[in-house]
């Protein structure tokens, strides 16, 4: 192989080892069709011919150098920069630099001349993906030819700087062995310049950030000038921005040698935007044209000139460390465990899903107990308790999910759709190919992933109905036992026992959730590609007219027990003048016809685990409480739905929404019969799901009852002073209280302590979403959510059609509205199952929260109610008692007066 050159071409440059990384991208951006002004390098085996006689000198002032003395580091950068600027350069090296120049440029050009240091490997190299030791090497700007040759020498010393020493040395990197590539670039007398980042460098969101200001670049990249900050989201291209005051811009000084000069922005354009709205999209797709020809994400440089012509001058990758970087997201977790809830409930919720997920991994691709060990501290972590809040640590989440190199790579955007992510995260996958030494390990892994979900797919519908067999059988069991009556240990051992077989079973539920982002994905495209059609709108009429879940039967059982209320003229009249606490006592004591009481007892049995925010530990069972389904009941008997109105408004919802499809795909036969066995399988499976949330409500309806009763045994011992109590320790807490491991006895202490937290964080407001660098207790944002000025016109997102105006109803507990008629709009920051009674009873639903797939979007789509989701602020921004018109299609809501 023949030496390396030691002056290229910008068309010969390349290796990055030679001309070092910062050229090699702008060639590889260059061969690519990007704008980048044209450029020579001098390798690195030029500076290690200039360097060889001084590099004795240098090894020795390295060596000797006082680590932890600034100055000391300061006199040795001094010392060896002198060394460059005095090394003799022969005049054939002088001569072909010179004929470089003028070849490429002209003789009176004027120039950027940038070192670009190299270390002994690419990842200790200047923007190199780990570490991009951003602005510790040097660039000389304006430079013309007679003061080229110094301006390179600088470079050469550059990479002993004394801010590259103190950046190397302070993270234990090597200073030997250092060598540098310098390039030497056409100018570009940029007007407006910018730094562009593909995703957030904070947050990792892929929203193109763009920081611009007027003048060259260096003023920006320095911040030395005012700048606007722009924020694009890729999927909607819309626009934020936070405008600066733009004083001043750096500019050319027109004295030979005289550097930058600083110079005043013209008044009009200090605080008008920098960059327009075109120039804003073409920067979004040139960001994304270049971060998908490196493949990771950039941040890059560039400046518009006079007439508007747009150049690059730099992209390197910017430098995530992953080990301190965590994203926290409520959007989704919040519909099963919303607001201030207690550690208790935490716990249970955190060992909730370490159980599914390791189930999940098992059965989609025989995840061994060594890898699922060595991913142990991400299942443990899925979920994080912020402010007494329930956070999804999206980190640990996606981590988990992408240890499968399959769904890795075919399902993380279905899945960041489903968490409801504004934009899409940036995070090093396991299942990732990078994450693999090589491509035979990684083919390996991807074909035995791909192996395993398909035969989780075949033996799924067997196994769902052998899961679902195996919790009737268990809860049957379950029901027979005597809780309150149980030894401690022995209620602990019924309850490990449950969860025990939980984690053999309970990944098929994820399995499914695979199933519906997968086929609801596909129906989308396919109906926007075929039809043109706005796809949301169209689902939600399509998903209409499947079988009835348990969450369903549920409701039909309540409708029943109102349409009973409303045939008999003494329950009428006793439903209709008595509260609640009375109905109920009159119901328990036998003053009621025994039919009607034996029916109302059959639901309390059969669906007494279904409530409002039935997986908070703290909120009581409805057969705890029934005279909360009393009020359910008052509430439907005021109205006239019944159950036969319920199913027939569900079957001609369906029944509309596809003679518009047969309309849409008239002539195309095929496409219809594939999308209507597309949605066939996404009704089966959003069935499948709902059945299984019911089931779950019933398995944290028995954990409660374990609780209970444990709680009771601590108060009786005196260890705190009320059961109730036992809801402020963890689920770890309790069971070592008992079983021997407990590290305090002052648990009562703990309850307080807890108690007074509670409450404070009911004062709180932390954000939906939020990222944190480092100790994740010293970077959670405090800033309260405000209500904003004008509030006449909110946008979400349209997930059940229809046009309703009524009286807004601010919702923030559900347990304390007594009901609500077809005149009231509900409006809520999220909702679960066991809002559906309330739901159910308003003319139509807004939340701040949710998606196309939540349960709030469900259950309007099912049950024809107009519904709108991920408003913003709705709770703050609408006033209660408000006239509102919703609508559920275009995802409006119009607050039309106050």
């Amino acid at each position: 192989m023949p030496a390396p050159l030691p002056l290229v071409s910008m068309t010969e440059a390349g290796d990055p080892s030679h001309v070092g990384q910062k050229f090699a991208r702008q060639q590889h951006l260059a061969r690519q069709g990007f704008p980048v002004p044209e450029f020579f390098c001098l390798t690195t085996t030029m500076f290690q011919e200039v360097a060889r006689p001084i590099l004795p000198a240098i090894e020795r002032l390295t060596a000797t150098v006082d680590r932890s003395s600034q100055q000391d580091i300061r006199r040795v950068a001094e010392e060896i920069e002198r060394l460059f600027v005095e090394v003799p350069l022969s005049a054939e090296r002088e001569a072909s630099i010179l004929e470089a120049f003028d070849r490429t440029f002209g003789a009176n050009a004027v120039v950027a001349v940038r070192a670009s240091v190299v270390g002994r490997a690419l990842g200790e190299s200047e923007d190199s993906e780990s570490d991009p030791f951003a602005g510790v090497s040097s660039t000389f700007l304006y430079v013309r030819r007679d003061a080229l040759l110094e301006r390179i020498r600088r470079c050469w010393a550059s990479a002993y700087t004394p801010e590259g020493l103190i950046y190397r040395l302070s993270q234990g990197r090597e200073v030997r062995g250092l060598t540098v590539a310098v390039g030497v670039q056409r100018m570009v007398p940029g007007r407006r310049s910018f730094v562009l980042f593909t995703c957030d460098p904070k947050t990792t969101e892929r929203r193109t950030l763009i920081v611009a200001g007027h003048g060259i670049g260096e003023g920006v990249v320095q911040e030395k000038v005012g700048v606007d900050h722009y924020f694009i989201h890729p999927q909607t291209g819309r626009i934020d921005r936070q405008l600066g005051h733009k004083a001043e811009m750096l500019c050319e000084n027109p004295e030979p040698g005289g550097g930058l000069l600083e110079q005043p922005v013209p008044e009009a354009l200090r605080d008008a935007p920098c960059l327009t709205d075109a120039e804003l999209q073409r920067l979004a797709t040139l960001a994304k044209d270049i971060e998908r020809t490196f493949g990771v994400p950039q941040d890059i440089e560039g400046t518009f000139t006079e007439d508007g012509t747009l150049h690059v001058l730099q992209s390197r990758p910017i430098a995530f460390d992953f080990r301190k970087i965590r994203v926290w997201g409520c959007g989704n977790v919040s519909e099963s465990f919303p607001g201030v809830t207690t550690p208790l409930t935490y716990s249970l919720a955190s060992h909730f899903y370490e159980v599914i997920f390791h189930d999940f991994q098992r059965r989609m691709w025989g995840a061994d107990a060594r890898t699922l060990h060595e991913h142990g501290p991400a299942f443990q972590n899925m979920l994080g308790f912020i402010d007494g809040r329930v956070y999804h640590s999206l980190s640990n989440l996606m981590h988990v999910n992408g240890i499968n190199p399959f769904l890795a790579v075919t399902s993380m955007r279905d899945l960041e759709d489903v968490l409801q992510l504004d934009a899409s995260l940036v995070i090093r996958l396991p299942g990732h190919r990078e994450s693999f030494p090589n491509t035979a390990s990684y083919a390996f892994a991807l074909g035995r992933s791909a192996v395993g979900a398909l035969a989780a797919t075949v033996s799924f519908q067997r196994d769902f109905e052998k899961y679902a067999a195996w919790w009737r059988q268990t809860l049957a069991g379950l029901r027979t036992l005597s809780l309150h009556r149980e030894d401690p240990l022995v209620l602990i051992h019924h309850f490990r026992q449950v969860w025990r077989e939980v984690g053999n079973w309970w990944g098929l539920t994820l399995i499914n959730h695979w199933y519906i982002n997968s086929y609801y994905g596909l129906a989308s495209r396919y109906l926007r590609k075929w039809t043109g059609a706005d796809p949301s709108e169209l689902l939600a009429g399509l998903l209409c007219g499947a079988r009835p879940d348990e969450g369903s039967h549920a409701l039909f059982s309540a409708v029943a027990l109102a349409e009973t209320v409303r045939a008999d003229a003494a329950l009428s009249k006793l439903f209709a003048e008595g509260t609640a606490e009375e109905v109920w006592s009159r119901l328990a004591s036998g003053e009621v016809a025994p039919a009607f009481a034996r029916a109302f007892r059959e639901h309390l049995s059969e669906y007494g685990d279904r409530g409002v925010q039935e997986l908070n530990v703290e909120r009581p069972n409805l057969r705890d409480t029934p005279w909360e389904l009393v009020r359910i009941v008052q509430s439907y008997a005021r109205t006239s739905v019944t159950r036969a109105e319920l199913r027939t408004s569900d079957v001609l919802r369906r029944t509309e929404a596809e003679t518009r499809l047969a309309v849409l795909l008239k002539g195309q036969p095929l496409r219809k019969l594939a999308v209507q066995q597309l949605l066939e399988r996404l009704r089966t499976v959003i069935g499948l799901r709902e059945d299984s949330r019911f089931w779950r409500g019933q398995l944290f309806g028995f954990s409660k009852s374990v609780f209970a009763a444990l709680g009771q045994r601590m108060a009786e011992r005196g260890v705190f002073a009320s059961p109730l109590d036992v809801h402020y320790l963890t689920l770890r807490e309790i069971l070592d209280h008992f079983e021997g491991r407990s590290v305090t006895r002052n648990l009562g202490e703990l309850v307080r302590l807890r108690r007074r937290e509670q409450q404070d964080n009911q004062e709180r407001q932390p954000p939906r979403d939020f990222t944190t660098v480092g100790s994740v207790a010293d970077g959670i944002p405090r800033a309260v959510e405000a209500a904003i000025d004008d509030a006449s016109l909110l946008k979400g997102l349209g997930s059940s059609a229809g046009i309703v105006e009524g009286f807004a109803r601010v919702v923030k507990d559900p347990g304390a509205v007594g009901s609500l008629t077809k005149d009231d709009i509900l409006i809520a920051k999220e909702t679960d199952p066991g809002w559906l009674f309330l739901m159910l009873a308003s003319g139509g639903i807004v939340v701040e929260r949710g998606s196309m797939l939540s349960h709030t979007a469900i259950a309007g789509r099912k049950f024809g109610i107009p519904t709108v989701v991920g408003v913003a602020h709705a709770t703050t921004r609408i006033p209660d008692g408000a006239r509102i018109r919703v609508d559920g299609s275009t995802g409006t809501v119009t607050v039309v007066s106050t």
